[in-house]
């Protein structure tokens, strides 16, 4: 018995040292093999990083007038540390905030830890709503107003853009360049495009916190940075003209209009209609104007400009004369067709846009007069496949690269295409003689089309379309390159398309008279694309000085009619006015 006795003493015995053992185990791995890294986590315990607000980079035209600026606002946080009561609080706060009593409370919880730092509530409280908190903080002292900056969108233009509240997937993509969930990022336009430019970088301040998380204000000898403000942009846009444009475009029709350096492929102005405010998106707005958004058939939220594609009609012509030209099919002086105002081809009847007809017409005069009948026989010479790689050549079906988020590319048909979509006998070189005038399949944007009378206008040099000229950063200029591609394009074709141009507008039996300037000798190209569900859409292209461009200006408007009579005195109006002279608006 007493052997027993000793055996179970012994093994309670080792049992006591086997635990001291795995203890002091413990104990060594975690103060000497691993104590640099508790001793990080540990520091981590006593300080918290608070994050410093940054100013967004001003926009600015070429005049460095601005157009977007930042405005005082006033914001409403909370001190997570110094509430009493939440549900008071939240009670308060739901009556004076458009934030529901559950949400506040609920923001209170997912924050119950952030003793160090208040929590946005609301960006943008207004006067009244900020004098009602300030006199109750005595007895709600976890209330804060604060003055902060927001956008204010002085020119109410697409291009543009604006800013709103951070969504959870952009969050995701943006955190790890010092986003909070609380902040504003770039939705569209230039604010999109260049939101990384803009933004600035968040300074912070390092928050000495006790145990419960409770700030004791900043460390000592804080290494805290300063916030860095957003880069200034300075863009090609003219303010002024910008303003011409947006008042000379019909309120009651989807429109655009372009103006473009062709020396630089500076845009001077970009109008599209119907447009919206973009201060609505910042400050907030009433489901009756967000209805009446949504609900327009013209589609506001839409640049016509670069987002949307459309037939050009008869503005197309032009590169088709430049195809026939450059691979020699036609004699440009040759009167190729009698127009009788149409043609019988594969039993059916292709008309011109003059019943009556235009006679006997050779390239130049089917240009000025913009005869169909004679595109019409062009088309029986034109390889459709090769045809399509010369528009290519000129970046019609592919996007410009504007500095703009989601620009759309436009489209022309390749045999392949035909076979697939018409099956192979489903389709005849008749659909080639709608392609040929800018109708049928063919899609092209507004500013692809600036693109492209800006390459033949400036000797054929093709400059990427853009808005930003350079950043305005502590007083310096950041040039920004742009790309510029020379096209390959004999100087005889460009010299015939130029002189092309000058009649249309200038020569008798023209059709672009409307676009005529007083003292400037403008160059343009009429264009109206038959539409199936309405009336056709207005097209004008206008090139000026004409015997040294600077200048090109699109017009669009949908179902607009006729070209002549509804673009041109638009684009002549706008090269009066970047010029400093008068428009001529009669024939």
């Amino acid at each position: 018995m007493k052997s027993k006795n000793f055996q179970k003493e012994d093994y309670f015995f080792f049992s006591i040292l086997l635990i001291f053992g795995i203890l002091l185990f413990f104990l060594f791995k975690f103060q000497i093999i691993e104590g640099e890294k508790f001793k990080e986590i540990a520091g981590k315990n006593y300080f918290r990083i608070a994050k410093k607000t940054t100013k967004r980079g001003i926009i600015y035209d070429k005049n460095f007038q601005p157009l977007v600026e930042n405005v005082p606002l006033l914001a409403v946080y909370i001190d997570i540390g110094k509430i009493k009561d939440k549900e008071k609080l939240a009670q308060f706060l739901s009556e004076n905030l458009s934030l529901s009593k559950e949400k506040i409370v609920k923001i209170i919880y997912e924050n119950r830890f952030r003793k160090f730092a208040p929590i946005l509530l609301d960006s943008n409280i207004g006067l009244e709503t900020a004098i009602k908190l300030s006199e109750m903080i005595s007895k709600f002292p976890s209330i804060l107003v604060k003055a902060e900056s927001g956008r204010n969108y002085i020119l109410e233009s697409h291009f543009l853009g604006y800013v709103g509240k951070i969504s959870r997937k952009e969050y995701n993509s943006w955190k790890d360049k010092g986003y909070a969930r609380t902040d504003y990022i770039g939705k569209v336009g230039l604010e999109k495009f260049y939101e990384a430019e803009l933004k600035g970088k968040k300074g912070y301040d390092v928050i000495q916190v006790d145990a419960a998380g409770n700030s004791f204000g900043l460390m000592k000898n804080s290494t805290g940075k300063q916030s860095i403000e957003g880069k200034n942009l300075v863009l090609t846009i003219d303010a002024e003209l910008q303003k011409l444009a947006e008042k000379l475009l019909p309120s009651d029709k989807a429109s655009a209009l372009v103006a473009m350096n062709c020396k630089t492929g500076g845009i001077i102005a970009s109008a599209s209609k119907p447009k919206y405010n973009p201060n609505k998106f910042v400050s907030g707005m009433n489901q009756k104007y967000w209805q009446s958004i949504v609900e327009n058939k013209d589609k506001p939220l839409l640049d016509k400009t670069y987002n949307a594609t459309y037939p050009p009609g008869s503005i197309f012509k032009l590169l088709v004369a430049a195809y026939v030209l450059e691979n020699k099919l036609v004699n440009p002086d040759e009167e190729l067709v009698d127009c009788k105002g149409g043609v019988e081809y594969g039993g059916r009847f292709y008309g011109c846009w003059k019943k009556e007809g235009h006679g006997k017409m050779n390239l130049l005069d089917a240009i000025r007069e913009s005869c169909d009948t004679y595109f019409y026989k062009l088309a029986e010479m034109i390889n459709l496949d090769d045809f399509k790689k010369f528009v290519d050549i000129f970046g019609l079906t592919e996007k410009t690269g504007v500095d703009i988020m989601n620009e759309r590319a436009g489209f022309f048909p390749t045999s392949d295409w035909y076979d697939k979509n018409y099956s192979k006998f489903g389709w005849t070189r008749g659909h080639l003689l709608n392609l040929m005038i800018g109708q049928g399949e063919v899609l092209v944007t507004p500013l692809s089309m600036a693109c492209f009378y800006s390459a033949i206008a400036n000797g054929g040099i093709l400059h990427k379309p853009h808005f930003v000229d350079y950043f305005y950063v502590d007083g310096k200029k950041e040039k920004i390159e742009n790309e510029k591609t020379q096209i390959p394009i004999k100087r005889e074709t460009l010299e015939f398309l130029m002189k092309s141009l000058d009649a249309a507008v200038n020569e008798k039996r023209r059709t672009g008279g409307m676009a005529r300037v007083t003292n400037i000798k403008v160059g343009g190209k009429t264009g109206s694309a038959e539409n199936y569900k309405g009336d056709t859409h207005a097209w004008f292209s206008a090139v000026a000085p004409i015997d040294n461009p600077e200048i090109v200006v699109i017009v669009f408007i949908e179902n607009g009619g006729s070209g002549a009579d509804a673009a041109a005195p638009l684009a002549g109006k706008i090269i009066a006015h970047y010029f400093g002279e008068e428009p001529i608006l009669l024939y």
